[in-house]
């Protein structure tokens, strides 16, 4: 509370020596600031590891992070590549188009060389890693100095910046090894409030309340910090729910009454919004490609019945539905699906469609970005709908009533034209509309209480913090697509072993997306999926291998493939043993339970549409295998 005291005084102060300067030269100041002590910080790590000086680097480090979390809402939004090259993941990455490893650099990686304690024989990396932070922010502090800043740009940036604190901050994700993500959260807070107190002169005399009340909310998160220091005992549920979910809300009410509007361009968030849990916050356009048509209901009752009609098939008989039944979550219950004509297995395990449409990828090999082009895969596939999306498009045109449902769908591109990319667009546009996000863990996160029960909200605390299972599974939506600008889905290698038990474990002969894209850092990795319904939509991994949550649970508890005696070389999650009990284990299986949300999802047509060939009209709604 001290602490907090004397920031809102310099800012008093700082407002006080320069009266004639506006809020975005105080907010570029600032951030200048910032990032010159960040250098002068990184610069004393050099000369002391050059020094072979390491007693003080852990704890400078520390201080590093500190001052970088502080500016780290504008570093992100303004220069994303710097922020990458600064606080980037520890892995090594590799682009789907290029062959060439884009090597992890920064904070993530030298922390590994720090803690948990300091690695002396590794000083030439360690040298290696500072230099290359003081080059990047040497350069920062000149892009700085040449940004031009813009009002709705900076809302918008300490908005998602309080996103990104809920999503990655609070899970550990950027200080997996030194555990110093509650003092970072603290920084960030810091460096919003700092930001934010430049534009309180925009208040008007019966809105000046509205900071007073912020600043308020903004202590409270603070002592809550300081009250409970210890990441793995942490409560991440009562955090959020009583501190930073009602800060993004009161950032966006002041945000409301000084006067600045949001940006008009497409985000991934809907920022009229000011909740994470806001069941409207996603936008389906930022999803969705430039050519899709406006969504509407009668498009969306046309993909419906498009992804239950087995016309798509080549044999009439097999339809979306096959492998996607709504109750399972739009997942089948098989380890593999049954291949067309019943002839083997597919590939690959049948994921839910619920909420896919939220993804930059589409595929477990992450092989197409859209769900328009994973639609013509599927009904092209030979194991799958043995058919040809041209070829149904001909099947359709056949049909008086298909016409009018098109006619009736589409109202303005190609109006209700029967062709390929109508197909795709009707039918990615219902599966757009499967949506979950008003789960009972939603419901709690927006103020119901009794929503979860304890060993649930214990399971969430477990989740971020100890269990480590929100470094790749994101929330909200708990996939791979990293908050908050939505621009990338990941994908992990886990050593998923070809058969349950651990004796001998052998990985599974899947190379995942190297398949697709032959990059070696890309062998047997697969994008990760959502744990949302995830009790519904057993069994699980790529290729069915755990047929229930216990087992995965497991898996994930002794370290991965790694951990049950995988050689695997390239594994991104961390081999090391989670030493999670079996009460521990539990409630985290209790809490991905409070995800469970099909409601108004289970909906068929009763009827499909008539044929003038009797034959095609005796298929039956879903197909038949």
């Amino acid at each position: 509370m001290i602490r907090i005291s004397i920031l809102v005084l310099a800012l008093s102060l700082l407002s006080a020596c320069a009266p004639k300067k506006e809020p975005l030269e105080l907010t570029k100041e600032y951030v200048q600031a910032e990032v010159n002590e960040l250098l002068a910080q990184v610069d004393f790590m050099l000369i002391e590891a050059e020094a072979d000086r390491f007693d003080q680097l852990p704890k400078k480090f520390k201080e590093a992070r500190n001052r970088y979390k502080r500016a780290e809402s504008l570093i992100e939004y303004y220069f994303p590549p710097t922020a990458d090259l600064l606080n980037g993941t520890a892995i090594d990455e590799s682009e789907e188009y290029d062959d060439k490893v884009i090597y992890a650099t920064g904070f993530q990686v030298l922390e590994e060389f720090l803690f948990p304690e300091v690695d002396r024989s590794m000083k030439a990396d360690i040298v290696r890693e500072l230099k290359l932070m003081k080059s990047g922010i040497t350069g920062l502090f000149r892009s700085i100095e040449r940004v031009e800043l813009n009002e709705p740009n900076v809302i918008e940036a300490v908005r998602l910046e309080l996103f990104r604190v809920m999503s990655l901050s609070l899970s550990g994700f950027d200080s997996p090894v030194a555990g110093n993500s509650l003092s970072e959260i603290s920084s960030a807070l810091d460096g919003i409030q700092a930001i934010l107190g430049f534009y309180s002169k925009k208040l008007s005399s019966e809105k000046e309340h509205s900071f007073e009340e912020l600043s308020s909310k903004f202590a409270d998160a603070q002592k809550f910090l300081k009250e409970h220091n210890d990441f793995n005992t942490f409560n991440h549920a009562t955090f959020i729910k009583d501190h930073l979910n009602p800060l993004c809300q009161l950032v966006h009410e002041y945000q409301k009454s000084i006067g600045i509007e949001n940006n008009k361009y497409i985000t991934a968030l809907d920022l009229e919004k000011s909740s994470f849990f806001d069941k409207n916050l996603f936008r389906d356009e930022y999803f969705t490609p430039v050519y899709g048509e406006q969504i509407n209901d009668d498009l969306i009752d046309l993909g419906r019945i498009l992804f239950f009609d087995p016309i798509l098939s080549s044999n009439n008989s097999r339809s979306c539905n096959s492998c996607h039944k709504p109750e399972k979550a739009f997942s089948d219950g098989q380890r593999k699906s049954l291949a067309f004509n019943m002839k083997g297995e597919v590939s690959r395990n049948s994921p839910s469609v619920i909420n896919t449409g939220f993804q930059k990828a589409q595929f477990y090999d992450s092989r197409v970005a859209f769900l328009e082009d994973q639609i013509s895969d599927v009904i092209g596939n030979k194991k799958e709908l043995h058919g040809s999306i041209a070829e149904s498009a001909k099947k359709l045109r056949e049909s008086e009533e298909y016409l009018a449902l098109f006619n009736n769908a589409f109202r303005s591109k190609n109006k209700g034209a029967i062709d390929e990319k109508n197909i795709q667009i009707a039918l990615a546009s219902y599966i757009r509309s499967l949506k979950s996000l008003d789960s009972p863990f939603d419901q709690y996160m927006r103020g119901n209480n009794s929503a979860m029960d304890k060993d649930q909200i214990e399971g969430f605390n477990l989740f971020m913090g100890k269990g480590k299972c929100g470094t790749c599974h994101f929330m909200p939506l708990f996939n791979g697509t990293v908050p908050p600008s939505y621009s990338k889905s990941e994908s992990e290698v886990l050593g998923v072993p070809d058969k349950p038990d651990t004796i001998h474990a052998k990985i599974d002969a899947d190379p995942g997306k190297y398949n697709t894209y032959q990059r070696q850092l890309f062998k047997n990795a697969f994008k990760t999926p959502t744990v949302r319904n995830a009790t519904l939509t057993s069994p699980y991994m790529h290729n069915g291998v755990y047929h229930s949550l216990e087992e995965v649970v497991d898996f994930y508890n002794r370290g991965g493939g790694a951990g049950i005696g995988i050689d695997v070389s390239n594994q991104t999650l961390p081999p090391d043993k989670l030493n999670l009990t079996p009460t521990e284990q539990k409630q985290i299986i209790a809490f991905i339970g409070s995800l469970t949300d099909t409601t108004g999802l289970a909906r068929k047509p009763s009827l499909l549409p008539k044929f003038p060939d009797e034959q095609i009209n005796r298929r039956k709604v879903g197909g038949i295998y």
